[in-house]
């Protein structure tokens, strides 16, 4: 009887434990998008890749208004420990040279998500007048 509570209890802790590092990392993408949307002009976007089992990859690009890449971060990895890091390789590149960017399969769906993100944006912000 002792060995179920002793298993029940770890399982509160972990998913406790699990629920305290997702908040973290939570706060840490949403303050990276509040401080790359600071800037005057241009647009932001954010795309993700993501499957079943395995790593994640979530992009932020920001770009001029000629569409260039002004500053990229991106998010990597399989676990809540994952924090956004810089990605200068794609900086000062068009977004049109982005869409044959050589990488792996999943970091390059990411980036094509954001791009598409933004090319909305700029639809939506044409419509707008």
């Amino acid at each position: 009887m002792q060995t179920w509570i002793f298993i029940a209890l770890l399982f509160v802790i972990l998913w406790g434990l699990q629920f305290l590092l997702t908040h973290y990392q939570l706060k840490n993408y949403h303050q990276t998008i509040r401080e790359m949307s600071k800037r005057g002009s241009g647009y932001l976007g954010v795309g993700k890749s993501k499957r079943r089992f395995g790593k994640g990859v979530v992009m932020v690009l920001v770009t001029d208004m000629d569409d260039v890449v002004v500053e990229a971060r991106k998010m990597e990895g399989v676990t809540v420990f994952s924090r956004f890091e810089e990605f200068s390789e794609i900086a000062g590149e068009k977004l049109s040279s982005l869409l044959s960017y050589e990488a792996e399969p999943q970091l390059h769906q990411a980036i094509i998500s954001a791009i598409e993100k933004i090319e909305v944006t700029k639809v939506d912000k044409e419509r707008q007048g």
